[in-house]
């Protein structure tokens, strides 16, 4: 064995299949990834592809090894496989970032891996429409999962619901680790209304993040003679990319409201944090594992509107500084009314806010499981 690969036997795998972009499963790696390294314990990241350079991301070193495997499916587990044998057999298993390297690993003849399950099943698509052949191939995927998962590892996941769904799926009893906001210090600040509304949604604009719930509610609570902006000159900030871009500008432009809705895109760290400054109200109706972004607001004080199907729910539904709201778009306009009212009130102002994790109590959590301390 080499000296490079016994370095890497002595230390800790963190599997990315394609890293493409910063995205939350990319954030935790990360965090763990400063964790692990404040506590002088060796680890890399492992991926077929680096397309984001995430080192850059990081305010410590980070190791990355890239395996760049020419071709499909059999080429990844194939280079897969060759990396772990050179490896050794190692006490230290690697820790898994979701549902393509579980399947991958398995397929590899890894056994023991951890893994985080960031998202469900049924986050990956609409299964109405899936075809047959769409259907029995994700079912077989969900059995090799299923089967690697219980080879000794753990899952684990950030929510009740994420839990729920790995044992329907996948025949597994998770662990859950709730996730802090990445890279957040200090004390929150209040921010009472004083003339102006300012609302945020810090997503990826696509389906299931319901931008277009949030558009519609907004634009019906313009109608009538006690419009919103006849109480309060509001504004909606939107941050994030995604397919639905365009579309979404246009529905709001249709609906009378695009001098108020503000698509900016990509956004940077440094002004991110300027419209989270600035914010009184975040909006997050989505359908996701978990929703990270509701806890970091909160963690800068500023209340959230969320839905029952975002994971982090489980942790808000009696604080005043969380509307949760339950079943379909019907059920948004009365729970938008009810989060402006209360913020407008300042109902939050004198309640403790609730108990939030924090990044670090997540990766020592997952550093426990894994067994990695």
């Amino acid at each position: 064995m080499s000296e490079p690969e016994a370095a890497l036997r002595e230390a800790r795998p963190l599997f990315i299949a394609e890293i493409e972009q910063l995205g939350g499963a990319e954030r935790s790696f990360l965090a763990l990834s400063g964790w692990l390294q404040r506590r002088g314990l060796p680890h890399y990241f492992l991926t077929y592809r680096d397309g984001c350079q995430i080192a850059q991301y990081a305010t410590h070193p980070v190791e990355v090894v890239a395996l760049e495997p020419v071709g499909g499916v059999r080429a990844k587990v194939a280079a897969l496989k060759q990396h772990f044998a050179a490896r050794g057999e190692s006490p230290l298993k690697p820790l898994l970032s979701g549902y393509q390297p579980a399947l991958h690993a398995t397929l590899a003849g890894l056994r023991g891996t951890h893994c985080i399950m960031h998202d469900s099943v049924s986050l990956f698509g609409d299964e109405s429409v899936r075809t047959l052949k769409g259907r029995i191939r994700m079912a077989v995927s969900n059995a090799i999962i299923g089967w690697g998962l219980r080879s000794g590892g753990k899952t684990i996941v950030t929510s009740e619901f994420l839990r729920a769904e790995c044992l329907k799926d996948f025949g597994v009893h998770a662990e859950i680790a709730r996730m802090g906001g990445f890279g957040r210090s200090g004390a929150p600040v209040v921010r009472p209304v004083e003339g102006e509304l300012r609302m945020l949604s810090v997503c990826r604009i696509e389906g299931n993040k319901r931008i277009d719930w949030i558009l519609r509610s907004l634009a019906a609570l313009e109608m009538g003679a006690m419009r919103l902006s006849s109480r309060v000159n509001w504004q909606l900030d939107l941050a994030g990319k995604g397919p639905l871009l365009g579309e979404l500008t246009q529905m709001a432009a249709e609906l009378g409201i695009a001098d108020r809705v503000h698509f900016h895109g990509f956004v940077p760290d440094a002004e991110l944090a300027v419209m989270y400054d600035r914010a009184h109200l975040f909006l997050m109706p989505a359908i996701q594992g978990y929703g990270i972004p509701a806890v970091e607001a909160l963690q800068r004080g500023i209340p959230v509107l969320l839905h029952r199907e975002s994971g982090v729910s489980d942790l808000l539904l009696d604080t005043p500084w969380a509307t949760v709201l339950f079943g379909d778009e019907s059920s948004m306009l009365p729970a938008m009314t009810e989060a402006i009212g209360k913020v407008m009130r300042g109902a939050h102002h004198s309640v403790t806010l609730p108990a939030l994790p924090t990044e670090d109590e997540w990766a020592e959590r997952v550093a426990e499981l894994c067994g990695w301390v």
